[in-house]
């Protein structure tokens, strides 16, 4: 004896099949736009404040003169570090690094 329980083991005839189907693209559709608006209406709100030190960098960057680099003085870097002659000066260095961590504190 079969027992039906509210369509359980009941085939679904090919028109019930695409009704269904119609309604979960559509529910994805509409679920789509919904993020989109969302997502155009959270974007609007965004803002970003740069730091000082952020304002600072951006300026010297900016500064063509500055950006410019050297690249006979990198050529000679790199054949020095090729060579084995390349010799670092670990307080000019250490006094740097210090320099770069106070930017930042």
């Amino acid at each position: 004896m079969a027992i039906n329980i509210s369509g359980v083991g009941v085939q679904p005839s090919p028109t019930q099949k695409n009704e269904r189907i119609q309604k979960d693209d559509a529910n994805s559709t509409q679920a789509t736009n919904n993020t989109s608006v969302n997502s155009k209406e959270l974007m609007s709100e965004d803002t970003v404040q740069l730091s000082n030190v952020a304002q600072s960098l951006q300026a010297k960057g900016s500064n063509s003169e500055e950006a410019a680099i050297d690249m006979d003085k990198v050529e000679q870097i790199k054949l020095a570090i090729a060579s084995g002659d390349y010799k670092i000066d670990s307080e000019k260095l250490a006094s740097s690094m210090l320099q770069m961590d106070e930017l930042f504190s």
